[in-house]
């Protein structure tokens, strides 16, 4: 065997020695990481699919809708608040009634209407069709509902849930782009339209693994002939590629980047989910301002017609105007789209998806535009609230990129109701034309849960304007004292609506941190009561309070209210924080619930595009003090209306029904505040300057005409209903200066007490004092938050301590 002679030539180069177990643990890792990268690039795809993720050119903005009203026997629906609801709907009112949906005839407590249903998104308090139903009222309630049946050949009624006035698209919840995009199945999209934009797109496309070599060396020459990227040869694939991950920017550093990419949605995808995705993303021009994505949208904006109903023609056309969606505009220039249009019909025949000669046929007609109209964006201070929710209810960008339906539990009546009326109230306290004019907000809840009927954040209602409603946090004056005195009455202390308190001017602290509280009307009582001084708003004696109780008690109250944590100084009771309209509202409905604070939420029901639950109210709620002391504050805030600040809505205003609330004017007029209470609804009201200066009036003179405006129409019609407190109360006709049973001379006032605390034994007032010159039945002082020198006291500056106590202590014997 012959030996191998070494070369003497140097090596150049030597492979190195690999181990096979080392080649294939290297092979493994790369494997693994292969698979890894892969999962992940799956994972993030089908997040795309199901719209639980956003790309570039992949979001759908969220349907709104408002409740629904359900027509149950029993149920209190005055005559006038259905008729509201139908307006609202648009449902037209007929002599004689035509079984066409939408329709009603009204006689005499007697409503005959013909329901239009429910169905899509599917609605688990009602789906189904048209219905026609007959209604009779009595005294503001439902007495009899008779279900005649469904309407020809539309879908069955649903049996199921009791007949309803359907919810009511209001609003679609855009991202910046104002991309009008609606996800359909690709089942919903005719096969004859699918097949005009395959052959027009990418004729190869259920052929190709991603990617057409023949359709990009074309394209790559006609490219390098001109110049210019004329010419883009992407399959539908890569197409959708670029919108998921990459937008719109043309470059080749994008057209390479859509390669590896194509490739891997072909791997975990099939070709029907990638067209789906496809005909769901394309942009297909512009509606005023909004981007117009996806087929479902193109078919409404050109043609004014539902996706099903697209024919080959208008399929054609549309599939003519992909590549460039501005340039070639049907409204504006439609001879060059025509000529498109044929162009794809011929390539149709070409293809054997047209008969021969159908082509011509079909050529000759005209393009059939339809200008359709641009989606509703009704309502947007309550829509932009929805939309706060939902970025911290699911996750940022919810509410416009992931294509949900929102089941709201708006009032559709009440929130026109509300806009209007806060709109033509404002125009009258402030008919100038200022750059800076008056503002104001209105929130309205459900007094049971806090669900939000209505809402409005200003007098300017456009999409992404500031909410006054949930987003200005401002001093809330007086508005604030009933915290101070739940406090005060959960304090463990013994302390009553009959206990007196000083109500004489006193300087507390030196210097530039002395501070002397005054009250509105400049007048000052040795003693009073509790209850007077909250009828009268007196800021002395609430500051005697607050010195007496300590600031930490109140603070304690206010949080769990929900009113955040303000600031431990003897001015807290005098509104010094600062608060939302929407949490100081929320935390006077806690007085109705039995001292339950639920978190208020304008939602009912959020629905994905399979029409899965993933959001919907907070059920819990925490309790914020004990039902006797809520029940009693409920009782006190009436006599507010009764007998003091609140007063001009029962004498000028006419409300005679049963309602309590209070008034709050902060610093200088800045701001000015009701929050009233009904059984029906719990209103509040705000109104100020955004950049702070004097409004010129008091509550009463501003934000209770505003507020007795709104509600007061609202609930025109509605029975007067008691407040649900008499289990926990006993009133007593009290003195509203001594604290003792009143005399024969009729000097007392019906006050409210927990059982075993009421006084037991009359007594002679002071005589230094006219109660009836000072405070007769027309006079109401108004609230008014009056600082000397600085207004935020250090709270280092008075130190006090209180008990920590959720019980109340019973009258001793």
């Amino acid at each position: 065997m012959a030996r191998k002679v070494p070369s003497d030539r140097p090596m150049l180069f030597r492979f190195p020695r690999i181990r096979p177990s080392t080649l294939l643990i290297a092979l493994a890792v790369t494997a693994g990481a292969i698979g890894i990268s892969l999962a992940l690039f799956a994972g993030r795809v089908f997040a795309l699919r199901d719209q639980r993720a956003a790309g570039p050119n992949w979001s759908f903005p969220s349907r709104m809708y408002s409740s629904g009203v359900p027509l149950v026997e029993g149920t209190t629906v005055p005559d006038i608040y259905l008729r509201s609801q139908l307006a609202a709907r648009g449902y037209l009112e007929e002599r004689s009634l035509s079984l066409t949906p939408g329709r009603y005839t009204y006689s005499g407590h007697r409503f005959e209407i013909v329901l239009r249903g429910f169905s899509d998104p599917p609605d688990p308090e009602g789906s189904g069709g048209p219905e026609h139903v007959v209604v009779t009222t009595d005294g503001g309630s439902i007495v009899q509902v008779e279900r005649i049946g469904g309407i020809g050949h539309s879908p069955r009624p649903d049996l199921a849930h009791p007949p309803r006035l359907e919810p009511v698209l209001v609003s679609m919840l855009f991202d910046d782009d104002l991309m009008w995009r609606m996800r359909v199945p690709l089942e919903r999209i005719p096969l004859a339209v699918r097949r005009a934009i395959v052959t027009s797109e990418d004729r190869r496309f259920y052929s190709h693994p991603g990617l057409d070599v023949r359709g990009i060396a074309r394209a790559f020459a006609m490219n390098m002939k001109k110049g210019s990227t004329r010419q883009g040869g992407s399959t539908i694939t890569q197409q959708l590629a670029r919108g998921l991950f990459l937008g719109r920017e043309r470059t080749w550093f994008r057209k390479l980047a859509e390669v590896p990419l194509a490739l891997g949605l072909e791997v975990v995808l099939s070709k029907d989910e990638i067209l789906e995705m496809y005909l769901n993303s394309v942009y297909w021009g512009q509606a005023g301002a909004y981007s117009i994505g996806g087929i479902a949208s193109a078919a409404q904006w050109y043609f004014d017609v539902p996706v099903e109903s697209l024919s080959v023609v208008q399929g054609a056309m549309l599939a003519s105007m992909i590549p460039a969606p501005n340039v070639h505009t049907p409204f504006e220039n439609p001879e060059p789209v025509r000529l498109r249009r044929n162009t794809v019909l011929e390539e149709l025949e070409r293809v054997g998806h047209l008969r021969p000669g159908e082509s011509a046929r079909l050529g000759q007609t005209p393009l059939g535009l339809r200008r359709g109209t641009t989606p509703a964006e009704r309502f947007p201070s309550y829509a932009g609230y929805v939309n706060h929710v939902l970025d911290q209810l699911i996750r940022p960008r919810a509410g416009t990129h992931f294509g949900l339906s929102i089941f709201t539990t708006m009032d559709l009546a009440w929130q026109e109701l509300a806009e209007d009326a806060m709109e033509s109230g404002l125009a009258k306290l402030d008919p100038g034309r200022r750059r800076d004019r008056l503002e104001g907000a209105f929130v309205a809840l459900d007094p049971s849960r806090s669900s939000v009927l209505a809402m409005v954040g200003g007098r300017t209602s456009e999409t992404g304007h500031f909410n006054r409603a949930y987003q200005a946090r401002r001093q809330p004056g007086s508005a604030i004292k009933p915290f101070v005195y739940a406090a005060a009455f959960a304090s463990g202390r013994g302390i009553t609506p009959a206990t007196t308190v000083a109500d004489t001017q006193v300087t507390y602290g030196r210097g530039r941190q002395a501070w002397r509280p005054r009250n509105f009307d400049g007048t000052y009582h040795p003693e009073v009561t509790l209850a007077k001084a909250l009828e009268k708003s007196l800021n002395v004696a609430t500051t005697s309070l607050v010195e007496m109780i300590g600031p930490h008690a109140v603070v304690d109250v206010a949080e769990r209210f929900g009113l955040g944590r303000l600031k431990p100084v003897l001015s807290i009771g005098l509104g010094s924080n600062e608060v939302t309209l929407l949490d100081l509202t929320n935390a006077y409905a806690a007085f109705q619930t039995a001292g339950m604070l639920h978190h208020p939420s304008p939602l009912r029901l959020v629905l994905n595009r399979r029409g899965v639950r993933v959001a919907g109210p907070s059920l819990e709620a925490t309790q914020a003090i004990p039902p006797g002391i809520a029940a009693l504050m409920t009782g006190l805030l009436q006599n507010i209306v009764r007998y003091g600040v609140a007063s001009p809505l029962r004498t000028v205003y006419g409300m005679a029904r049963p309602l309590g609330g209070k008034t709050g004017t902060s610093n200088d007029f800045h701001d000015a505040w009701f929050v009233g209470i009904t059984p029906h609804v719990v209103g509040g009201v705000w109104v100020g300057y955004d950049r702070p200066r004097s409004i010129g009036r008091a509550a009463a003179h501003s934000a209770i005409p505003l507020w007795a405006r709104t509600v007061g129409r609202m609930l025109e019609g509605f029975p007067p209903a008691p407040f649900l407190d008499a289990s926990h109360l006993e009133w007593a006709d009290m003195n509203p200066w001594s604290g003792c049973l009143a005399d024969s001379a009729g000097t007392g006032e019906l006050t409210p007490f927990l059982p075993g605390t009421a006084p037991l034994s009359t007594c002679v007032p002071y005589e230094s004092f006219d109660y009836e010159t000072a405070y007769g039945d027309s006079a109401y002082p108004e609230d008014s938050l009056w600082i000397v020198d600085d207004t935020e006291h250090d709270s280092t500056t008075f130190e006090y301590t209180a008990e920590d106590t959720s019980t109340y202590a019973p009258r001793p014997e």
